[in-house]
């Protein structure tokens, strides 16, 4: 039965994919797409992954997450997806840039965390297991390619200083958040290193603020990203504030740190993407 279901959502990931490349090819340049089918890949996995993990299936994953990290993973997929369908609508040289180091950054470090100190994680003998490493791993190597080969654009209008302080503030604090998270996952500060015990799912986690410190850098350096940033911080911060919040309707300790910096990064990200 679950082998059925994963295949079902495998056969839904390629419809929903070519949908997605369909939809979107008339806004992108022969030489973009490579990049658009990463692009939308990614972004349909996003979208279907969202729910499952969001819910905490416990078979939808290459290893079984802690409850919060499961949401947290659901948050970030919807994130992916927000920002994806932004990109796809409105591509740019720019904005294919920024979505494929996301998709790079976010997936690398993952794969290459399993392979080299947590292979005893997953059970090789079930199928989502290898899907995991293929599709992560696949489109970690298709993003990367495709951002090298997608020609740099010329330096584009910088926000106002006010913004480029902001950007710049999220992307510090976020970046040493990842570092931290990722090199040291059981850290004697439990508010922050909340997986001490589950250092893989701790640098599963650490992922995310590392692409929301890239994120904000790119905004930080063009306008024309702050909207296409803006959404993944509103859409990431709002789920994990939910999240956080329903682990302390079920009695647990509240995550006071991500539920303040996150959703005072939402906040941000709700303001920011409702200019123009």
């Amino acid at each position: 039965m679950i082998l059925a279901l994963q295949v079902l959502i495998l056969l839904a990931l390629f419809a929903l994919t070519a949908l997605l490349l369909h939809r979107s090819a008339p806004r992108f340049a022969l030489a973009e797409r490579p990049a658009q089918r990463s692009i939308a890949l990614a972004t349909a996995g996003a979208i279907l992954g969202a729910p499952f993990w969001g819910f905490g299936v416990p078979s939808s994953f290459a290893w079984l997450l802690p409850p919060l990290a499961f949401r947290f993973l659901g948050a970030a997929a919807l994130a992916f997806a927000a920002t994806g369908l932004t990109i796809l609508w409105r591509p740019s040289p720019a904005r294919i840039r920024l979505y494929l180091g996301m998709v790079a950054l976010y997936l690398a470090p993952v794969v290459a965390a399993v392979l080299l100190l947590h292979r005893d994680r997953l059970d090789w003998q079930t199928p989502i297991a290898w899907a995991f490493l293929v599709v992560a791993g696949g489109l970690a190597i298709s993003s990367t390619i495709a951002l090298l080969g997608t020609p740099t654009p010329p330096g584009g209008t910088p926000p106002g200083p006010t913004e480029q302080r902001i950007w710049s503030a999220f992307g510090l604090l976020f970046a040493l958040w990842a570092l931290a998270l990722y090199a040291w996952p059981a850290a004697p500060f439990p508010p922050l290193f909340l997986w001490a015990t589950d250092p893989l799912s701790a640098r599963l986690i650490a992922v995310m603020p590392a692409t929301l410190a890239l994120m904000a850098w790119g905004a930080r350096n063009r306008q024309d990203l702050g909207r296409p940033a803006a959404i993944g911080y509103a859409t990431y911060g709002f789920w994990v504030v939910i999240a956080c919040l329903l682990h302390g309707l079920a009695g647990r300790p509240l995550p006071w740190l991500y539920l303040g910096a996150l959703g005072l990064g939402s906040a941000w990200g709700f303001a920011r993407a409702l200019r123009r």
